[in-house]
C-alpha cells in the first residue's frame, strides 16, 4: 500500500500563519468601520466650521453695535479692500480713520474675523435686507444703512462675483 503523506505547513513550532481569507475578513471589518467613522469626522469638522462663524459673526455684530453706540447711531460706512476699517482703527466722532488726540474711539476688533465657511473676511455690501441666497454667497455680507451683518453660507472657493459689492456665486453653465 502506498504511503499518504498529509500536507502541513511548515512553519515555526507555536507560530501559525494567517490565511488569505483571514486576511480579507480583517481588511473587510476595517473598511466597514471606516466607512461608519469617516462620515462622523466630517460631519464634527462641519459643525466645528459652523460654530467658529457664529462665534465670528457675534463678534463682528457686537464691534458694530459698540461703534454706533460711540458715534451716535451711524454704522460704519467705509468698505476699503473689502474690509470695514472703521472696526479696526481708531476714529473721530464723525467716523473718520486717523491718529491723534481726536481719534479716541475704537479699534473694535483687532483684525476682521474669517468667515470659516470661505475662509475669507472679505465684507461685500448689500441692499436688501435680509440679502437673498446666502447660501449662495460668501465672506461676510452687510447692509450698510442698518449696520446688520451677515454670514456667506457657501462653503468654498469661489471663481468669479458679478461685482464686488455683490458677492453672489455665479451659477455653472
Amino acid at each position: 500500500m502506498p504511503s499518504v503523506r498529509r500536507f502541513t505547513r511548515r512553519t515555526s513550532p507555536g507560530r501559525r500563519a494567517f490565511t488569505v481569507v483571514e486576511m480579507l475578513m480583517v481588511i473587510a471589518a476595517l473598511a466597514i468601520m471606516a466607512g461608519v467613522v469617516i462620515p462622523q469626522v466630517s460631519s464634527a469638522v462641519d459643525d466645528a466650521k459652523h460654530g467658529t462663524m457664529l462665534a465670528n459673526l457675534h463678534e463682528v455684530t457686537n464691534a458694530i453695535e459698540r461703534y454706533r453706540m460711540e458715534h451716535g447711531g451711524l454704522t460704519p460706512d467705509l468698505i476699503d479692500d473689502r474690509r470695514l476699517p472703521q472696526l479696526t482703527k481708531k476714529t473721530n466722532i464723525d467716523g473718520d480713520i486717523g491718529t491723534g488726540p481726536e481719534f479716541i474711539f475704537g479699534p473694535y476688533l483687532e483684525r476682521m474675523p474669517d468667515n470659516p465657511l470661505s475662509d475669507t473676511a472679505n465684507v461685500y455690501t448689500v441692499t436688501s435686507i435680509p440679502p437673498s441666497s446666502l447660501d449662495r454667497r460668501i465672506g461676510w455680507v452687510y447692509h450698510i444703512d442698518s449696520g446688520q451683518i451677515w454670514a456667506g453660507l457657501h462653503a468654498g472657493l469661489v471663481d468669479q462675483v458679478t461685482e464686488p459689492a455683490e458677492a453672489e456665486i455665479l451659477e455653472s453653465p
